[in-house]
């Protein structure tokens, strides 16, 4: 057989490690016998679906005991599928997620399941293109910090169950959880389903007190595909036959898995593939990509361009000449750092061009969905954050984008030989004062004002308020998160942005005006809050253009600006 006769389990009471006998059979029943218990006494049930093997398994375990209710005539609450949409997923990935969302909904309506499918996306200041090429962080790198998975992936499921949840307060019952984790998957995946005392075999609860159930928790990667090789069989009753998830997974591994017909003979073995983001730096190579596209160039062509852009991106990391070396703040005596921080306004347009030519060329190429890291709103969104800063000169983005689809086309180069690691240069401090913070200096930017729009405060137009700092800014209308309405974006594009690109793409005119203009047009409206920062931001924006320190600024030159140097940073600029 090709599942293990013996597989490893935590006592969870004990902690000790003990061998279980159970057979495929045996732990397919106590899943399902499990999962019809919950149903059976009325709680709710939210499941959290990627499309991988895992949440596909639970899935259709979870299914098949809703299914047998009903069949007998019971009533069961209904089941919430719930799922994360990054917006860079692998398309491949996507196309399966959403095929497969759509046969759980369709297998539901077809035996009287109450069943509901939430897609959650991360929010627009949180995504890939406003976050990276925005300037507001760092991409994922082999080596480094990862804050992408809890913006794109932690928060978005947070987000949905709270969602979630209220729905189920209808219900007397509490909202249970499926989760997909499997304690065999790694040592250290052992420990901690142990200490957070998960339980297959019944609710376990998450640090909230929210009640939840693996259902697999003790299973091998050998017993899940055996279960999918046995509906796709038609073994068991299943709501799909996971053809294509079984062919991601053998052309991720460089098709040689055996998969469906080798496991209907009990031959074979499981195979394993990474399926996250295709902008996904968080390892050196994509291997799961690259085999996709070894096993067939003609199927999986459209992913060369979208790893052509990753590979740049992670290869890029130890480049310091790739960096904006002009810190974000300025401190309480009026000084900004000067070290390697973020991508530099340079480098942020080089990834706007690479990747608006990337995703052109996936799609023209017959990707299985539309790859659209970078439409409307992210690109508007980008040129605020692009003005906000003084990056560059007024509505820099909208040109690019102009040039772009006028046929000025750039792919990512390929690095032969990525940079070698190495510490990060902290150059020192240079002075640029507090004036441009200080409420009573005739010398303080105006920041988030606009005396147009303020002539008609009294009708139609945004009041003034005051900050805690005593700065005056217009009271703008926010919404819970910031937002950028496509449809005015178009409109802006198609009658506004030639006009707007002549007039203000200038070094002589305020680099921020941009971001006003969004704003007065409704084109981007903050998110709660935000205003008071956004003005902090203008305002600072505006004071180190006045100093010429706004914009592309190389470590060579502010070097010569500094107060005073990082001693062991020197040598690096001799």
């Amino acid at each position: 057989m090709l599942a293990a006769d013996l597989f490893e389990v935590i006592d969870q009471d004990q902690g000790a490690n003990t061998q279980t006998g159970a057979g495929q059979q045996d732990c397919v029943q106590d899943a399902v016998t499990t999962l019809m218990k919950i149903l059976r006494d009325g709680h709710p049930v939210q499941l959290q679906f990627s499309g991988g093997k895992d949440s596909s398994c639970c899935a259709n375990l979870l299914l098949t005991a809703a299914s047998r209710l009903h069949a007998a005539g019971e009533s069961c609450a209904p089941i919430f599928v719930c799922s994360a949409d990054t917006g860079v997923e692998n398309p491949v990935v996507r196309a399966l997620a959403d095929q497969e969302l759509q046969k759980i909904r369709t297998f539901a309506e077809g035996r009287g399941i109450a069943l509901k499918v939430f897609v959650g996306k991360p929010t627009l200041s949180a995504t890939y293109a406003p976050r990276v090429i925005g300037g507001r962080a760092l991409p994922p790198f082999p080596v480094g910090r990862r804050d992408c998975t809890t913006d794109w992936k932690i928060s978005v499921s947070q987000r949905v169950g709270r969602h979630v949840r209220t729905l189920s307060q209808a219900y007397d019952k509490p909202l249970v959880t499926v989760i997909g984790t499997r304690s065999s998957e790694s040592q250290a995946r052992m420990i901690n389903t142990a200490k957070r005392k998960e339980r297959a075999d019944d609710l376990w609860f998450g640090p909230d007190g929210d009640a939840r159930l693996s259902p697999i928790l003790h299973w091998s990667t050998d017993q899940v595909w055996e279960y999918l090789g046995e509906c796709a069989a038609g073994l068991h009753e299943s709501y799909s036959d996971f053809a294509d998830l079984i062919e991601f997974y053998s052309a991720a591994a460089g098709g040689e898995c055996v998969v469906v017909a080798d496991m209907r003979q009990g031959q074979g073995s499981p195979c394993g593939a990474r399926s996250g983001c295709w902008v996904c730096g968080a390892v050196q190579n994509d291997t799961s990509v690259e085999n996709m596209i070894q096993s067939d160039p003609a199927q999986y062509g459209y992913l060369e361009p979208l790893l052509r852009f990753r590979n740049f991106v992670v290869n890029s990391q130890w480049d310091w000449s790739l960096r904006n070396y002009l810190g974000r703040t300025i401190d309480d005596d009026g000084y900004m750092l000067v070290k390697a921080d973020q991508f530099s306004p340079q480098m942020c347009e080089r990834l706007l061009r690479y990747l608006l030519t990337a995703q052109d060329q996936a799609n023209a190429m017959g990707s299985p969905v539309r790859v659209n890291a970078i439409g409307m709103r992210e690109l508007f969104a980008i040129d605020f954050y692009w003005s906000v800063r003084a990056w560059h000169p007024p509505f820099h983005a909208i040109k690019v984008y102009l040039e772009h689809e006028s046929g000025n086309k750039q792919e990512a180069p390929v690095l032969i030989k990525p940079v070698r690691p190495s510490p990060v240069p902290e150059v020192g401090r240079i002075y640029v004062g507090r004036d441009w913070d200080e409420g009573s200096s005739a010398l303080q930017p105006p920041g988030l004002r606009d005396p147009v729009w303020e002539m008609f405060s009294e009708s139609c137009g945004p009041s003034l308020r005051m900050g805690t700092q005593g700065n005056v800014f217009l009271e703008l209308d926010e919404l819970p998160e910031f937002t950028v309405d496509e449809e005015g974006a178009c409109m802006f594009l198609d009658f506004e942005a030639e006009d707007a690109i002549r007039r203000y793409h200038r070094e002589d005119v305020d680099w921020t005006s941009a971001a006003s203009i969004y704003l007065r047009y409704g084109v981007v409206t903050l998110g709660s809050g935000q205003s008071s920062g956004v003005d902090n931001m203008i305002r600072r924006s505006q004071w180190l253009q006045r100093m010429g320190l706004h914009g592309q600024q190389d470590a060579d030159s502010l070097r010569q600006r500094c107060a005073t140097l990082n001693p062991t940073q020197a040598s690096l600029f001799v």
